[in-house]
């Protein structure tokens, strides 16, 4: 049988460290079955007796998969059930090849008289395999939670099936400590609450592959954030359908944030999706746009200078589905009409989005690569105003927006609702870390985006001195006199982050949350363009560009943009070091990249917002010194050169507990172990310790 050929599955990545406490479990096989479990393997190619590898005591199953043969245990005393045992746990070795293709089946009645048997579950067993297969000369850890998609059976059963799911002969592999763990099946009540057709995630990250939400097929994801409530995203798979279009008609191809689910301070969910009006209804946010300088420098168009990236389809990767962490990548090539020639050329610009999840905490961080390198210096004379789009942030989208806000080197924020051209601002307090907001004060409803670095290590907000020099405001206020064009607010046509600045008028205000980056245009493809700020003179955009924000949705009155902000700014006060291991210095410039770049702090990685150290033998004792009067909330962790889960972790001496005290992903491949700490931390003595 083939469980790809047959069903339609949604792979979910839900594997738990051992021995987690769990419960009872009832054991089905350590060195040999237990618990009145009978061998009822099929087809051959069994041996229960193996004695090498063993991942404990001295024997294992060995398994040679063929087109039609399983290991197979049965009950042969009586009926389980789900509500008792609702998780399956044991642990796989691929041999001397890995990679190979199993299923799970699971019977009822097969203890009966006569051995009625008949299947009531049946599923692909690679997505509950740590890194998605068995893997070659090493154990993987498998749970699969019965009653949780993909298999969502709950019942009597007492027969499990591990099938060979090829159409011929697959290498040896090797089964051990095989157990039906204990536990509760009762839906936590919070996902009662608009969180109804998401599997519930427990305090495990969750990626439903291939579901159809809002009539387009995607990748959800639900994990539980800083305090321990879930949140769900849903990313539109962009490599070749097609999905609603706005009202004039746009189409629309994926590649983007169509909902963002999270639980208010009421305990009711706000469920934040797409818009059905304007240019980008429809679309959802996190896509790409950018707009040309060349018309008014010289050169000109022979197309749209700045198409909405959720246009052009292109393709995604899921480059890491952990425990607690995951990784998801679209690429795309996105066309560029614009030249210093006066009738324009076209060529495309690769590309690549990476958003990236973390149980523990609350804001996804998006990640970007544009790769000018193919057109050649100076070719493009482009903005980036990327992540792009709209979401009614407020659940409804019915209210007007009361204000917006944004940072570059000063923070800029109008103070008369519902915010207008005419809206009075102030631009007078210093700023380091560049974001920008929007929000709705009746709805307590916000949406920002952080960048994950300092202004001076990463401009951004749109400086053009050769438009409308907003910076002639900074550190003023409306009282001082207006910035545009015969109203209060800066000129619309140079906000430093475009934001909602093209919905509203004077006098007249709009519901639409359309939110975007902002860069000075040069940013995309010069050798060096006018960083315009002050403190930097010039920087360069060729030949690629690369940088991170934390996409940021909540309550208003939680101010949790200022929150993500102060993370940042926290992050730059910090002193790594390590006893055992050491700091990492520099990795990858960006999402696809091969060049590195150097991590100011030491050991701060901006691209995945991680503070990144390397193991020695698997294990690491490193001190986080944080700056004075700031806190680091839930950092997140990166340790390379680990190939196994630490034994223990202490933090202060202290040792804490998995899935509790922190939240571990292990990445097989890049041997990273990815580590959440469910902490808050503050001061200089920071010990945290990973032993083997």
């Amino acid at each position: 049988m083939s469980f790809r050929r047959r069903f339609v599955l949604l792979p979910v990545v839900l594997l738990s460290l051992a021995p987690l406490a769990r419960g009872q479990a009832l054991v089905v096989y350590d060195d040999a079955l237990e618990n009145g479990f009978g061998d009822w393997s099929y087809g051959g190619g069994s041996d229960f007796a193996n004695t090498t590898p063993v991942h404990a005591g001295i024997r294992s199953i060995a398994f040679a998969g063929n087109a039609f043969n399983a290991v197979s245990f049965t009950h042969e005393s009586g009926l389980l059930s789900t509500t008792g045992y609702p998780t399956l746990h044991f642990w796989v070795h691929g041999g001397t090849a890995g990679g190979q293709q199993l299923g799970l089946v699971l019977q009822t009645n097969c203890s009966a008289s006569g051995n009625p048997c008949t299947v009531v579950a049946q599923g692909d067993l690679g997505p509950y395999i740590a890194g998605g297969a068995p893997a070659a000369g090493t154990w993987r850890e498998a749970t699969v939670p019965l009653a949780q998609p993909p298999l969502s059976y709950s019942g009597p059963f007492d027969r499990i099936d591990i099938v060979s799911d090829a159409a011929g002969a697959q290498p040896t592999l090797y089964i051990d400590d095989v157990a039906l763990q204990a536990g509760s099946n009762v839906v936590d009540p919070i996902y009662a609450n608009g969180f109804e057709g998401a599997p519930v995630a427990a305090d495990l990250l969750v990626e439903e592959h291939d579901v159809t939400v809002d009539s387009m097929v995607s990748d959800r994801f639900t994990w539980r954030d800083s305090a321990n409530a879930p949140r769900v995203a849903v990313l539109a798979h962009n490599d070749g359908q097609t999905g609603p279009t706005a009202p004039g008609g746009y189409p629309n191809r994926g590649g983007a944030l169509r909902e963002f689910r999270y639980r208010m301070p009421d305990g009711s969910t706000r469920v934040a999706g797409v818009t059905d009006y304007g240019n980008a209804g429809q679309g959802g946010f996190g896509y790409v746009v950018s707009h040309s300088a060349w018309p008014s420098n010289g050169g000109g168009c022979n197309g749209d200078d700045s198409p909405l990236g959720y246009g052009t389809p292109g393709s995604f990767q899921r480059v890491f589905e952990g425990r607690h962490h995951a990784i998801f990548r679209f690429t795309q090539a996105y066309p560029r009409h614009c030249s210093s020639a006066a009738g324009g050329a076209s060529a495309v610009v690769p590309v690549t989005i990476d958003w990236t999840f973390s149980t523990g905490r609350d804001n996804p961080l998006w990640s970007v690569t544009w790769d000018m390198s193919a057109l050649g210096a100076d070719y493009l004379f482009d903005d980036s105003r990327a992540p792009y789009g709209e979401l009614e942030i407020d659940g409804s989208g019915a209210a007007d927006i009361s204000g917006v806000a944004w940072g570059d080197r000063w923070q800029f924020t109008s103070t008369t609702a519902p915010v207008t051209l005419d809206s009075a601002w102030t631009w007078n307090t210093p700023n380091s870390v560049p974001y920008v907001k929007l929000w709705v004060t009746t709805t307590n409803a916000t949406m920002g985006l952080v960048q994950s670095q300092t202004m001076t290590q990463q401009d951004a907000g749109a400086r053009n001195a050769f438009y409308h020099d907003v910076t002639a405001y900074w550190n003023h206020t409306s009282a001082q006199g207006d910035a545009g064009d015969g109203y209060a607010m800066p000129w619309q046509d140079s906000w430093p982050y475009q934001a909602n600045s093209y919905s509203i008028d004077v006098g007249t205000s709009s519901n639409n949350a359309r939110l975007t980056w902002g860069t000075s245009y040069g940013f995309l493809g010069q050798t060096s363009y006018d960083v315009h700020d002050g403190v930097v003179a010039t920087a360069s955009g060729y030949p690629k560009k690369s940088y991170a924000v934390y996409v940021v949705l909540g309550p208003h009155t939680a101010n949790p943009v200022e929150s993500q902000r102060a993370e940042v700014e926290a992050i730059q006060t910090l002193v790594l070091s390590a006893s055992v291991g050491s700091v990492a210095t520099s990795g990858p410039a960006g999402p696809a990249r091969s060049d590195t770049i150097t991590y100011a702090p030491a050991g701060y990685d901006p691209v995945r917002g991680a503070l990144t150290f390397n193991a020695a033998a698997n294990a690491l004792d490193a001190n986080i010194a944080v700056g004075a009067g700031r806190t680091l909330k839930h950092p997140l962790l990166v340790v390379r050169g680990m190939s196994a889960y630490p034994q223990t972790v202490k933090l202060d001496g202290a040792t804490l507990v998995a899935d509790v005290d922190y939240y571990p992903s292990l990445r097989a491949g890049a041997n990273e172990l990815w580590l959440t700490l469910n902490r808050d931390l503050a001061g200089t003595a920071n010990r945290l310790q990973l032993q083997p």
